[in-house]
């Protein structure tokens, strides 16, 4: 029977998730638990137990490291970060494959968080003693690796979601550099500049690292 030839099984198979698109649904249902227990459960201490704090780190709740990166401060802070990720994980796990763009991803996510956590713990009055969200750091180990693998790729970016500019990834990574050490150096905004600039530095040693390793080796993974 047709069904029993080997390339009626290979049709037929289902087709796997990419890394990128399994990170953003989770971003998005983790968001979708923490406003529902928010709203529902307002006893319940979410935030305490899964964002990352000194607080908690210093508690044992080492998870906070990874739990952290899934939780969000609003709909705008998600939007970006999930933006970012899928216009440069996207390109980065094509060339990386997945296992490696889940560990470029997730290595810079725990750099930045412990980065933010040293401040914190070192500095309180300089960095503030408030939990830390977000997958901005995972998000900017993603901006570098592309920018390290396609630093010549020209980006058209929107300045203030309005003006078109257009620039070189290179440029891009350069400029996140800046606004990261300027952040952590005098913080504006309610923003984890530390934790940016732990997943930029994280980031370019991980792609730096990989890339020469890895650039004539075959990647099955990266075909889904």
């Amino acid at each position: 029977m047709l069904s029993d030839r080997d390339y009626m099984h290979e049709v037929s198979a289902k087709p796997r998730w990419s890394a990128t698109i399994a990170i953003l649904v989770l971003n998005v249902v983790v968001f979708g638990i923490q406003y529902g227990a928010g709203r529902f459960f307002p006893d319940y201490p979410f935030d305490d137990r899964f964002a990352l704090s000194v607080a908690g780190i210093k508690s044992g709740y080492v998870w906070q490291l990874l739990t952290y990166q899934f939780m969000h401060a609003s709909f705008l802070h998600i939007f970006l970060n999930c933006w970012a990720i899928f216009v440069f994980g996207r390109e980065v796990e094509l060339y990386l494959g997945k296992a490696r763009m889940l560990a470029l991803y997730f290595t810079s996510g725990i750099a930045g968080g412990l980065l933010q956590v040293l401040g914190t713990w070192l500095l309180p009055q300089h960095f503030g003693d408030g939990a830390v969200v977000g997958a901005s750091a995972g998000a900017f180990g993603l901006v570098t690796a592309y920018a390290v693998l396609f630093p010549d790729r020209i980006l058209i970016l929107l300045l203030f979601f309005v003006l078109p500019v257009k620039m070189r990834a290179r440029t891009l990574l350069w400029v996140s550099i800046a606004v990261a050490i300027a952040g952590t150096v005098v913080p504006f905004g309610n923003i984890a500049h530390a934790a940016h600039l732990g997943g930029i530095l994280s980031g370019y040693v991980f792609s730096r690292l990989t890339t020469q390793r890895f650039r004539a080796t075959p990647r099955s993974d990266q075909f889904y």
